[in-house]
């Protein structure tokens, strides 16, 4: 699962440059599906909410503001325009810091949902940032992920897989499965559903059914 030819450093790079026309591109195209997103998470007054690739911060307007929202990303330049929406908006339940999704800071079971929105493809390793997920949300508490998946048709898929490598140039996968992602981990998959632009992206939302006992994604017990 992990991302070959692709490191953080790497990512980092590619991301610093999308970070000049992020919005016009993901603003405009992607925020109905970003919308339905967070109404997936089901956030309620008083809900501490993870958002995992934060970005620029473009979901942020779609969250209540009963709430309180803790956005990450690797990513400094589209930090910092993140950071810059949260001023001018007066997002006062927002809080967003530079943070390594593989490597979280925080606790066990700090939040009540946790929300990645085109990013579990853009990591080197994809489980690693889905156990930390798991990680940090509480038990049944509500997970989200906003990306594109493998292709079920063959042919697509081929298609894909094929052009996967020129795809990890520009810092995403192109052939992550759903299956192979969420396989062996303590989620129930409440709903899949195809979102616009062209259904080409997926909008998936789980429940955390981990126990006390669950072990991460890597047989780790959770720090």
């Amino acid at each position: 699962m992990a991302l070959e030819g692709m490191d953080a450093e790497s990512i980092d790079r590619v991301y610093s440059v999308f970070s000049g026309f992020y919005d016009i591109v993901y603003g405009r195209f992607f925020h109905k599906s970003r919308a339905e997103a967070v109404r997936l998470l089901e956030v309620q007054a008083g809900d501490q909410v993870l958002e995992v690739g934060i970005g620029t911060g473009l979901s942020l307007g779609y969250y209540p503001k009963s709430s309180f929202i803790t956005g990450i990303d690797f990513c400094a330049p589209m930090l910092e325009k993140g950071k810059k929406r949260v001023i001018e908006n007066g997002l006062k339940h927002v809080e967003l810091r530079q943070m390594d999704a593989m490597k979280m800071d925080f606790k066990d079971n700090q939040f009540d949902a946790v929300f990645a929105a085109y990013v579990i493809s853009t990591v080197p390793d994809p489980r690693q940032v889905l156990s930390e997920m798991i990680r940090v949300c509480k038990p049944l508490g509500k997970i989200v992920l906003l990306n594109h998946f493998q292709n079920g048709n063959r042919l697509i898929s081929s298609c894909e897989r094929a052009i996967s490598p020129l795809c990890r140039r520009l810092g995403f996968r192109a052939d992550l499965p759903l299956s192979a992602l969420l396989e062996g981990t303590p989620l129930l998959v409440e709903q899949v559903g195809a979102v616009k632009p062209l259904n080409y992206w997926k909008v998936v939302q789980c429940t955390n059914r981990k126990s006390a006992q669950w072990r991460g994604l890597n047989g780790v017990l959770p720090r």
